[in-house]
């Protein structure tokens, strides 16, 4: 089950750092251009710790 969560959010992450990555590529204004891409990379970080955590869920 738990397995399952942490997938799910996983997907919820990635789907969400992507539609930051679109408004980034509509966005003129530099300052939020640069908040958006830096709101995707912290979901880029946290999509790469639940990889971990679901590694170490598979290892035991």
């Amino acid at each position: 089950m738990a397995n399952d969560m942490i997938n799910k959010c996983i997907q919820d992450c990635r789907d969400t750092a992507n539609k930051l990555r679109s408004m980034t590529n509509t966005e003129t204004n530099m300052q939020v251009r640069t908040a958006l891409e830096e709101g995707a990379h912290h979901l880029d970080l946290c999509i790469t710790e639940c990889q971990y955590s679901l590694q170490q869920i598979s290892s035991k």
